[in-house]
């Protein structure tokens, strides 16, 4: 339909005026929001200069007339003059976001400081926080971890080549430590080292083989054995700590293996035992048998060089014997805080006692957990490179604490006589073959004993009745080095396992006709228990 042009001039001037046009001299391409009349609007059919009427946005979609496809430009309409006043941004237009206006990733941040700012300003005082105290705290943290390696290298470096002397605050050469004259100031260097000890008559006290039968020294100076009349665990106590052991024993009565044997009853006193003869016979013709510590539990009544994997739990007795962390020998448990091995095990670089560990309760040879050593006692009589007295005590800084797989062997007693042909079993780490590596699992052989004449034919002489040889004579089964110091044990009569030898030379390993050599250890248990009774 057609529109009605306004019949009021002042409604052409409000229509027209600059103020109610869709903002185009605003710019930017942007319509303004038109102003809402109170009447219906109505569009001029002409306008002043002749242009044809131009749509009106307020009136509805139903009365909307299109305009023309073609429209023949009109002169240019010269600026309309505005009043003075503060810079309107324009506006977005309805629906769309501000061009420059980006959403805050962070909701609890704080807002920009202006639109369309970048949320720059927190993360770069969060970077200037870190900065400011991460940085200089690595870097100290690398600084101090840096001085610590350099300590440790050096202290390394030290121990290896110098001894320190913390009373005189000097370095001495290490082959000076241990080496019996003194260095530093008050002996120091020479106080923490191997103690040569001869207390070969020192015990009052022994053992026989068969049933630990007790025998003890009179003032006379003969054996004799203890009547069972009125002894009881008091005396029991008494006797035990003459052999240097402190845990509860246990005792029974057996028969009189002698027919005129020597008897004697124990009374206590404060420095220890004292032996009151007997003029004949025991009244009751039983004599004590005693066991001192429960020792060689028997997991295997079957029976290194051809040799085979172990169990500890078999062998529980077994000990390493490290050296700075490594494995030089072996060693056997005879009591909670003493081991026993062999002398030259000792050599003249190695007599500093602190550098000593000891590894129990494990197949696998590991270094981890061992125990200090306080004390090492070799014989007097032993001298380095020669094959006599080669027995040594050691003594632990603590107990150990006893387990299925940390138990103590036990030792023979004073009469023991192998048979020649006795089953023995040997064990250790020591190398797999002649100039061979270490075993990583310890192993075990099954030997036999061999009569020394029978052993001395290939060793010239060499072997005295302090040593026992063990082995085959075909060879292919024998210790090497670093078994040296280790147990070959011997299932007794007692069905307890026994350590009848120690690990102590022989020419080369596992070779025809050269069976090892062992250290007899019947031979040094007065030695032992005069050590053990001292460091009680």
């Amino acid at each position: 339909m057609l529109l009605s042009t306004p019949k009021n001039p002042g409604d052409e001037a409000d229509v027209a005026s600059p103020l109610n046009r869709t903002g185009a001299s605003d710019g930017g391409g942007e319509s303004a929001q038109p102003t809402r009349s109170s009447q219906p609007a109505a569009i001029a059919s002409s306008t002043p200069s002749g242009r044809p009427p131009a749509p009106s946005s307020a009136t509805t979609a139903a009365t909307r007339v299109p305009a023309p496809v073609s429209r023949p430009p009109g002169p240019v309409r010269p600026p309309v003059s505005r009043p003075g006043g503060p810079t309107r941004t324009p506006g977005p237009v309805r629906g769309t976001p501000r061009p420059n206006a980006r959403p805050n990733p962070r909701p609890n941040a704080r807002p920009n400081a202006r639109p369309g700012a970048h949320p720059i300003n927190y993360k770069i005082r969060r970077i200037s926080a870190l900065r400011r105290y991460c940085v200089p705290v690595t870097t100290l943290i690398i600084v101090l971890a840096s001085l610590v390696v350099i300590a440790i290298l050096i202290k390394v470096v030290l121990d290896n080549y110098y001894y320190f002397c913390t009373k005189s605050f000097k370095f001495i050469p290490l082959d000076k430590w241990c080496d019996g004259v003194s260095d530093c100031a008050g002996g120091e260097d020479e106080l923490r080292c191997v103690q040569p000890v001869d207390y070969s008559n020192s015990s009052i006290v022994r053992l026989s083989d068969a049933d630990s039968v007790v025998q003890i020294l009179t003032s006379s100076g003969a054996w004799s054995y203890i009547c069972y009349d009125g002894f009881n665990t008091a005396a029991a106590k008494a006797v035990c700590a003459q052999l240097g052991y402190s845990s509860t024993p246990s005792f029974s009565q057996i028969p009189s293996p002698a027919s005129n044997g020597v008897y004697s009853n124990i009374l206590l006193s404060g420095s220890g035992i004292q032996v009151v003869p007997i003029t004949g016979n025991c009244s009751s013709g039983n004599v004590v048998s005693l066991t001192c510590l429960v020792c060689g539990v028997n997991h295997k009544k079957e029976r290194i060089i051809g040799g085979h994997d172990a169990l500890i739990d078999n062998v529980p007795w077994q000990v390493s014997m490290q050296y700075m962390g490594q494995h030089l020998c072996g060693g056997s448990i005879i009591a909670p805080r003493i081991i026993l091995c062999a002398a030259h095990c000792f050599q003249k670089t190695q007599k500093q006692v602190d550098r000593w560990r000891v590894q129990a309760g494990g197949s696998t040879l590991t270094y981890l957990f061992a125990s200090p050593v306080d004390k090492i006692f070799i014989p007097t009589s032993y001298i380095l490179e020669q094959k006599p007295y080669d027995i040594a005590l050691i003594k632990l800084k603590n107990d150990l604490t006893l387990s299925a797989t940390v138990q103590p062997v036990c030792l023979p007693g004073f009469d023991n006589n192998l048979p020649s042909g006795s089953p023995l079993l040997v064990t250790g780490w020591g190398d797999i073959s002649e100039g061979g590596a270490l075993a990583q699992t310890l192993q075990e052989v099954s030997i036999t004993s061999i009569p020394n004449d029978v052993c001395n034919q290939e060793y010239f002489g060499q072997i005295l009745d302090s040593m026992l040889c063990a082995g085959r004579l075909s060879g292919g089964t024998d210790a090497c080095q670093g078994d040296s110091g280790g147990p070959l044990v011997y299932l007794g009569q007692n069905t307890h396992w026994e350590q009848v030898g120690v690990v102590s030379w022989g020419e080369g390993c596992g070779r025809p006709g050269k069976v090892g050599v062992y250290t007899r250890v019947a031979s040094y248990l007065s030695w032992i228990y005069g050590i053990m009774k001292r460091e009680l």
